[in-house]
């Protein structure tokens, strides 16, 4: 046991001495701000209030070392699982497409015993990690047709069980990701207007096949006057609470849209009403520019891994970067009534165990590209 312990420390002592230190603190800051948050927001119920602390504590806590774990590992060696790895994921986001309880319109968690996991979660990782691996296939030459179809059916194995599910804040996520991703790959603006014009011609598809609780969450997202104790509650009251927390906020626990529990989902969803309520504009501020750090620390990465023709390393770090700022935006664009409520959490900050470990995961691969080869773990077949 003593020597597990001391492997464990070595570990942690390499991580910190060769990883990015300030991707890192930013990480944990923004974690352990989103902690306090969390505490506050299900503060009206202490058992609620203590289980979600710890739940969010042990999160951080196993995604921290699964980040350092992947760190060390040569995620060449990972890539050239991709084929496994996308029809592990399709299976089981279809088996929650099919089998998974209906909740608020959304089959999108899986119940194992007294925990719950929203597989879409865990599989950006596994989402950054193929569509990487499939584009650096290509290297540095143009992005053909051909490769496109291809590209686009890589995505459809994650986007159609998503949209099967009526999880449309994660299909969202996965689309915005993957066109941005194309972006800076370098394809030709002909497929990208191409690919938007089938996207917006899908849309009334998507649309029927909503449920009539989510047709009614974006209607009244965006005019959430018409229904202000129904479907607008959350978007109206989201609002009073950011407004009334000013400059300084009213303090930890003393918000009163918050220990009313007058704001649903204010410890996931609406974190960043209860952030504006209590610790006011410079909370706000803190949390934006924490995220917007951490998206510049991973495009960094990105900008030196293609310098070193590590293509895989540079589209890894490009669709995580996508994937944390398109969450942020449409997160807080919900707070503040620019979005429609969707259901997606603020990275590092929202309570969830699945989003915790999804973006530390994602986090994990990132890092390695600042490695130097010989610090990974190389794995030979026997």
């Amino acid at each position: 046991m003593k020597g597990f312990f001391s492997a464990v420390g070595t570990a942690v002592w390499n991580y910190i001495r060769e990883a990015d230190k300030l991707l890192a603190a930013a990480v944990l800051a923004l974690s352990a701000f989103g902690v306090v948050a969390i505490s506050s927001a299900t503060m009206y119920d202490p058992e609620l209030q203590k289980r979600s602390v710890l739940i969010q504590i042990f999160a951080i806590c196993i995604g921290f070392v699964i980040m350092i774990i992947l760190s060390k590992i040569d995620y060449d060696i990972l890539s050239e699982l991709s084929p496994y790895i996308v029809a592990v994921s399709a299976i089981l986001l279809l088996y929650t497409a099919f089998f998974a309880p209906e909740v608020n319109g959304n089959k999108n968690w899986l119940y194992i015993g007294p925990v719950t996991v929203q597989p879409s979660e865990i599989t950006k990782a596994a989402f950054a990690l193929t569509m990487a691996a499939h584009l650096n296939k290509i290297g540095n030459n143009p992005i053909k047709l051909k490769n496109i179809i291809f590209l686009g059916l890589h995505l459809l194995c994650y986007l159609v069980p998503i949209v099967l599910q009526k999880d449309i804040g994660s299909a969202l996520v996965y689309l915005c990701s993957f066109a941005v991703l194309l972006f800076m790959s370098g394809l030709q603006y002909r497929y990208l207007i191409g690919g938007m014009i089938i996207v917006v011609a899908a849309v009334p598809l998507v649309w029927q096949f909503l449920s009539t609780y989510q047709k009614a969450r974006i209607i009244y997202g965006f005019q959430p006057e018409l229904d202000p104790l129904g479907y607008g509650l959350q978007p109206i009251v989201s609002k009073i609470a950011l407004g009334s927390g000013q400059l300084t906020g009213l303090g930890y626990g003393n918000g009163i849209q918050t220990q009313n529990d007058l704001l649903p989902a204010s410890n996931t969803d609406f974190i960043f009403s209860i952030i504006g309520e209590e610790f006011g504009f410079i909370g706000c501020v803190f949390v934006i520019l924490a995220l917007v750090l951490i998206v510049f620390l991973i495009a960094r990465d990105s900008a030196k891994a293609a310098k070193a023709n590590d293509y895989c390393g540079k589209y890894i770090c490009i669709t995580v970067a996508a994937i944390i700022a398109v969450q942020t935006m449409i997160n807080i664009g919900m707070c503040v009534g620019l979005s429609p409520v969707i259901g997606i959490t603020l990275p590092f900050v929202s309570y969830g165990g699945s989003s915790v470990l999804s973006m530390f995961i994602c986090l994990g691969l990132v890092q390695r590209t600042r490695l130097r080869p010989e610090k990974a773990l190389k794995f030979t077949r026997r």
